[in-house]
């Protein structure tokens, strides 16, 4: 390549401007999705923003209904998995939403669904989704449809709590063996 020749741009897909898109949002909430942002991170024209969508509005709804459609399929993965091992089902799917990537992800999702419609109802749709799973492996450990559902309650309840509050209450003891003792308080019969 010669001095005069450019760097060639990325072929960027749809994918990857919701992927910069749900990064922008985990680290600084809406209001830092922006189209100049996104075209900067990416190392792009806006161009190749308005090539794969309309305006930022269009944008908005592509990345919530991408964040509702992975919450289905890693619920459809969940419910495989826990059709073999329910309790393990139920502590890798606990530990995987308590990462803390994830967790800021979900805390921004939250926020950003108390402002639009298409965010709320994507939040709506992984929640029952969520709940709809946990509730499954809870019954396929043998408790009652009752027993199941305040179980998995609790469960989703800290997850959601311990999303929202994260680190704030300290970082005491072992993050595993804390989870390893939650789970084995909830499965205990």
């Amino acid at each position: 390549m010669t001095a005069t020749q450019a760097t060639p741009t990325p072929r960027l897909n749809v994918t990857d401007w919701i992927t910069a898109g749900l990064e922008l949002l985990s680290q600084e909430g809406i209001s830092g999705v922006k189209i100049q942002r996104l075209c900067e991170r990416l190392g792009v024209t806006k161009g190749s923003f308005y090539w794969h969508f309309t305006d930022l509005d269009a944008f908005l709804g592509a990345m919530a209904k991408y964040y509702e459609d992975g919450a289905r399929i890693f619920r459809d993965q969940f419910t495989e998995m826990a059709q073999t091992d329910p309790k393990q089902s139920l502590t890798d799917a606990v530990a995987y939403s308590y990462d803390n990537r994830l967790g800021r992800l979900e805390r921004a999702m939250r926020d950003w669904s108390r402002t639009d419609a298409r965010a709320s109802a994507a939040m709506k749709a992984s929640d029952e989704l969520a709940f709809a799973a946990i509730l499954k492996a809870f019954e396929l450990l043998g408790f009652s449809r009752d027993e199941a559902d305040i179980r998995a309650k609790t469960l989703f309840y800290s997850g959601v709590g311990f999303s929202d509050v994260g680190g704030r209450l300290g970082e005491q003891g072992d993050p595993q063996g804390q989870l390893a003792a939650v789970m084995e308080l909830l499965t205990r019969r």
